[in-house]
């Protein structure tokens, strides 16, 4: 007999086995809050940071880019890495990033349920960069800036990462 009662648990469970690894993807998609793209993410404020004596002497600008990020959904989210690109003025200054992909998941910043989390990033900029001519360099923590941020964030929930989009604007006036 070719059937017999060894084997045809041995069948099972490879097809159990099977049918998990080509099922994983519906499995972990169903893991995703349905709402995921109500969280928001905006840029909170940008500050001009006091350089250090390095900075001085490398000509570096640094600027503090806040980001702010709004969890409206039943689930706790965290987030693995953001990119984007900063504008002063509609002038681009360069391309920033935040990345806590080495962090475990519950060292990563968390956007709780319900809740808001503001996540700061240092954004170093020459101070020759011809970009800062166009934006009064020499008053730029007190002038009128209109600053400009947009790219993307990976979302993460459970196992599974969504990128998700944004671009914001903030009217600056001291």
């Amino acid at each position: 007999m070719f059937l017999t009662k060894r084997r045809a648990i041995l069948i099972g469970v490879i097809a159990s086995i099977a049918a998990a690894i080509i099922l994983t993807p519906l499995i972990l998609t169903l893991t995703l809050p349905p709402d995921i793209n109500a969280v928001k993410i905006n840029l909170d404020k940008v500050e001009v940071d006091n350089p250090s004596p390095e900075e001085e002497s490398a000509n570096l600008l640094t600027l503090n880019v806040f980001f702010k990020i709004d969890n409206p959904t039943d689930t706790t989210l965290t987030t693995s890495n953001i990119d984007y690109t900063l504008f002063a003025n509609g002038e681009p200054l360069g391309n920033g990033h935040i990345d806590y992909v080495d962090i475990p998941v519950h060292g990563r910043p968390q956007l709780l349920s319900g809740g808001e989390a503001t996540i700061m990033s240092k954004f170093e900029i020459p101070r020759n960069d011809p970009s800062l001519t166009q934006i009064n360099f020499g008053n730029l923590s007190s002038s009128n800036i209109n600053w400009e941020a947009e790219g993307t964030a990976d979302i993460e929930s459970g196992f599974v990462t969504v990128p998700l989009a944004f671009k914001d604007e903030l009217e600056r006036s001291s």
